[in-house]
């Protein structure tokens, strides 16, 4: 049996192909680019060339959905621009660049094969087989397995439900498991369009249960939420894309805690490790003379911040380790701000009055973006902001302007 590529797929049913051609996605994209055009008319004008209601539909999804990814993957995506997406595995799928990382630490745990039990449309499957990793990626949903094989090459395909798979097919000695479970339950949003998150591993899909069990013979490697608290002795790697966090990488084939940061411009990627030493902490006032450091969510999700602090001679300051104080200090994963005022919070109208606006930053504190928005007069600004730390009576409003 073949696939709609004309690849021989292991499985007895066939998948369909719900995919139009590149050719009319071409034309698709062209009609849409004219002046004045819209769906309506490039559906008209495509349907008077012959061509069925249906696939006219499918092909404009096709080139939103590549448009979206475009924008989403940037640079990194380049590889994957004639890919078929659908709505659900594109919001699924890991960015290029995070699973590029997927990759590299799989290949450094002394394996030459992974199994994606959770392939969607390939944006993993398609990393590691770059990687070298000999691939096996499993799809559940026969249309989206069809994607899947247009999408990614030299891998061997799947259909199949993964709980249901003989792992004893595999030799744990030189082959990982990866595991994205979907995270979405059954409700959806007040407006309807998305799934809730479910927050329950247990009711994740597979369950967290399915993989521990896996652990007991395989390296295992598992996207999660940030939230996520892997088992214990489990390596966590806390994962930012330009400085918002994607996910926890976490996998029993290693051991630590570590801060990813990924940019996405220029395609860099830095790791820092916990260090288990204690660290010495400075204890600085904050004042009018230094600056206000806002770190990488990465850093401070992977409890990092004291550990940074010290190495660069800052304090954390406020209630979460959000923000460190100090000396100008270039650090590449932390946003400085120079600090210009520090004011009870019930002042800010009249600390503010002579400023265009201001952003205000109210993450380590308690206070209502609303209220201090109405109560300070001022319009958003990405210059000047007023910081809030801690809350209570360790409440802080500082005035900071960003330095870059």
């Amino acid at each position: 049996m073949t696939d709609p590529s004309g690849r021989e797929t292991p499985n007895a049913k066939t998948p369909e192909f719900p995919a139009p051609s590149e050719e009319l996605i071409s034309l698709a994209r062209t009609a849409l680019a004219q002046p004045s055009a819209n769906e309506l008319t490039v559906i008209t004008s495509l349907r008077a060339q012959g061509h069925g209601v249906e696939s006219v539909r499918l092909a404009l999804e096709q080139v939103q959905l590549r448009d979206k990814a475009s924008i989403a993957w940037k640079n990194s995506g380049r590889q994957r621009q004639t890919w078929y997406f659908t709505r659900d595995g594109l919001e699924a799928a890991s960015h290029p660049l995070v699973a590029a990382f997927h990759a590299e630490i799989i290949s450094h745990s002394e394996v030459t094969a992974v199994v994606d039990l959770t392939a969607g449309i390939g944006s993993d499957s398609a990393a590691f087989i770059h990687a070298g990793l000999r691939t096996t990626a499993v799809e559940l949903d026969p249309n989206t397995a069809a994607l899947l094989t247009h999408n990614i090459h030299d891998a061997k395909i799947l259909i199949a439900d993964s709980m249901l798979l003989d792992p004893n097919q595999w030799d744990p000695r030189d082959t990982a498991i990866f595991i994205d479970p979907a995270r979405r339950g059954t409700s959806r949003s007040l407006d309807g369009a998305r799934a809730l998150p479910e927050r329950d591993p247990e009711r994740w899909s597979p369950p967290i249960s399915f993989v521990k069990g896996l652990a007991n013979n395989f390296r295992v490697f598992v996207k999660a939420a940030p939230a996520f608290s892997p088992p214990a002795g489990w390596a966590q790697f806390i994962i930012s894309l330009d400085a918002t966090i994607v996910e926890m990488f976490t996998t029993n084939a290693a051991t630590g805690t570590y801060a990813v940061m990924i940019n996405s411009e220029t395609e860099d990627t830095s790791v820092i490790t916990q260090n288990l030493e204690p660290v010495k902490q400075l204890q600085l006032e904050i004042s009018t003379e230094g600056f206000l450091y806002e770190l990488d969510p990465a850093i401070t999700r992977a409890g990092l911040a004291p550990q940074i602090a010290s190495e660069l001679g800052l304090t954390p300051v406020g209630a979460k380790n959000i923000w460190l104080f100090g000396p100008a200090t270039p650090f590449a994963h932390a946003r400085p701000y120079r600090v210009h005022d520090i004011f009870p919070i019930k002042e800010i109208k009249s600390r503010v009055k002579h400023l265009p606006g201001i952003a205000l930053k109210t993450k380590d504190g308690r206070r209502d973006q609303k209220d201090l928005r109405k109560a300070s007069d001022k319009p958003d600004h990405n210059e000047w902001a007023v910081v809030i730390l801690g809350s209570g009576t360790s409440e802080q409003a500082v005035l900071v302007r960003r330095e870059r």
